[in-house]
């Protein structure tokens, strides 16, 4: 009778030739794996996208009968689990600085990037408190007097998208330092919209695009957009993009259906200026806006 070590063990092997045959299938399986996994493509997507992105896979799947594996977080979570080895096809980022690691990395198909929306940051409050939780942002004590003493929802700043683009806006607005030890950071933008819809603070920094269907949540005021750097999402295939499906999506998802899929859902084209009308389209029962919308100065850089 035959012996083998088969993971460092020993193997007394009663029948060699139905032995050898099985491990052929295994090694044939085997060589059939990557066209296996090539029957569906795994996006990695910003958590604010959840709304669009979804409703554009499950579009997707039923035109072309194949699978889109859909995984939302922090854009930097999401980058950091691509750095370390975590299979992606697509990769769809609320910062440019992220997908900027990623290419220097080399994990980045060259040429693959390209942008697909923008947005705008709100503040925004729990739908059931009236005028008491309107705030004028060029008034930190309007603010500071809605908080009471509860905190300021918003992303963690150290690495968010979402709370990178709000502290630079609270810094520039002058709000930061007050706000200091009063503000609770949460994983992404989205847990900041699950917060406040809940009550858990009164007030909250996310993207306008959360407001969109949440009957729960109101618009206490929309953040200036030349406080911060613009937000843009861009997205790019992720090394080795040899799916041919992550390449029929990536297009998919860049076409003039997906980019009015985006609108319908709170985002802006990246370009065009998100007015005061269309906020108060996406929360009906805000009642005004106490910070001017102003253009003009821009950025140059990405948000460290």
């Amino acid at each position: 009778m035959l012996r083998r070590m088969w993971f460092g063990c020993p193997v007394r092997l009663r029948k060699p030739r139905l032995f050898l045959a099985r491990f052929a299938e295994l090694a044939l399986l085997g060589a059939l794996c990557p066209a296996v996994a090539q029957t569906q493509t795994v996006v990695f997507a910003a958590a604010s996208t959840m709304a669009p992105v979804g409703e554009l896979a499950a579009e997707f799947e039923r035109e072309h009968g194949q699978a889109v594996r859909l995984s939302f977080a922090a854009s930097s979570t999401l980058a950091r689990q691509i750095v370390h080895g975590a299979q992606a096809d697509l990769f769809l980022s609320a910062n440019r600085r992220w997908l900027d690691h990623l290419e220097q990395e080399g994990l980045l198909a060259a040429g693959s990037r390209r942008e697909l929306a923008g947005n705008r940051l709100a503040l925004i409050r729990p739908a059931n408190r009236g005028r008491d939780a309107q705030v004028a942002l060029e008034r930190p004590a309007t603010l500071l007097n809605v908080l009471e003493d509860l905190p300021l929802a918003m992303a963690d700043p150290a690495h968010v998208p979402a709370g990178i683009y709000a502290r630079e806006a609270l810094e520039h607005l002058g709000l930061w330092e007050p706000l200091d030890g009063r503000m609770a950071f949460a994983a992404n933008a989205r847990a900041v919209t699950v917060r406040v819809a809940r009550g858990e603070a009164p007030l909250g920094i996310t993207y306008a695009s959360e407001l969109g269907g949440q009957q729960a949540l109101a618009l206490a005021a929309l953040i200036p957009e030349d406080s911060h750097a613009p937000i843009r999402y861009e997205l790019a295939l992720v090394e080795p993009a040899g799916n041919p499906l992550a390449q029929a999506f990536c297009e998919y998802l860049s076409g003039d259906g997906a980019r009015s899929v985006f609108l319908r859902h709170g985002f802006t084209s990246g370009r065009e200026v998100f007015s005061v009308n269309e906020a108060m389209r996406l929360s009906p029962k805000a009642k005004k806006l106490s910070a001017p919308v102003r253009a003009g100065r821009t950025h140059a850089r990405a948000p460290q």
